[in-house]
């Protein structure tokens, strides 16, 4: 009686071995589907990245400079360039615009692998702008870019992202404070 009870079941052992490896299966499939999620996430992000941070200097700069809004279709949709009441409005044609300093900061993204709309929260500033007037008639300065925040929709389009939307969350929305150095903690000063 003793050796029967000390003899393996081979249907045991194959069960076992069976669930093993599925369970093997399993865990590495899973792990491949999140790295690929993670990979899919992050490429749709820097895609995301680049269109908005191009797109937005770009129709600064067409908003500016008074030029062709075809040039934007690359980054936007053409519904939004044929809304867009800030390429529209032309509000500059009078000035000659030499050079403005342009700025941005995102805030945050938010899309999903499987999606094909995507948002980014993004602060435009434009502090200066160099423009003279083109004629006699106009005797004031160029008016000044209102900072805003923005929340961008994207979307996406045989397979590129476009810009489609944007949302004013905030107009002049504060400056975050830059920290000053504390000079007395350098190596040499006493």
């Amino acid at each position: 009686m003793a050796k029967s009870k000390n003899k393996a079941n081979p249907l045991g052992a194959a069960r076992r071995s069976i669930w093993f490896v599925l369970r093997a299966v399993l865990v590495i499939s899973l792990l491949l589907g999140l790295a690929y999620a993670v990979f899919t996430e992050f490429m749709y992000i820097s895609n995301m990245y680049i269109i908005t941070t191009e797109g937005m200097k770009l129709r600064a700069d067409t908003v500016l400079k008074n030029g062709d809004p075809k040039e934007l279709e690359q980054y936007y949709t053409e519904t939004f360039l044929a809304t867009d009441v800030l390429i529209n409005s032309k509000p500059y044609q009078d000035y000659a615009v030499d050079s403005f300093d342009y700025r941005y900061n995102i805030k945050g993204f938010s899309v999903l692998p499987w999606s094909k709309v995507g948002t980014v929260t993004y602060i435009e500033r434009i502090p200066l702008i160099v423009a003279s007037p083109i004629s006699d008639n106009v005797d004031k300065a160029a008016p000044a870019w209102t900072s805003m925040t923005y929340k961008i929709r994207l979307v996406k389009n045989e397979g590129k992202w476009l810009i489609a939307g944007l949302e004013v969350i905030e107009e002049n929305p504060a400056e975050e404070a830059r920290p000053t150095p504390d000079y007395s903690q350098l190596e040499g000063n006493s």
